[in-house]
């Protein structure tokens, strides 16, 4: 009975690790260019919300003013990432 219930902690504890290590930021940015449209000035603007990972962790942008080159949101610069990306 005991290695029973050893052996199922044990199990739920890897589980546990590996959906919390599954939530990690990556740093890694891969954006859907669809959920984008980029402007005749330059400028990006978002679709419809969406949910960024980044090193610094989890962003979230709305439709709202266009991301213009140089400009920081969550400590990302959204625009230069969409042109390397999606142009």
């Amino acid at each position: 009975m005991l290695l029973r219930s050893t052996l199922l902690g044990l199990s739920a504890l890897v589980l546990g690790a590996g959906s919390v290590h599954a939530q990690q930021p990556t740093g890694q940015m891969e954006v859907n260019c669809s959920q984008f449209t980029h402007n005749p000035d330059g400028s990006w603007s978002v679709k419809q919300p969406i949910e960024l990972f980044s090193e610094t962790g989890r962003v979230r942008i709305t439709p709202g003013p266009p991301f213009k080159p140089g400009m920081s949101f969550g400590g990302l610069d959204i625009a230069k990432m969409l042109d390397r990306q999606c142009r």
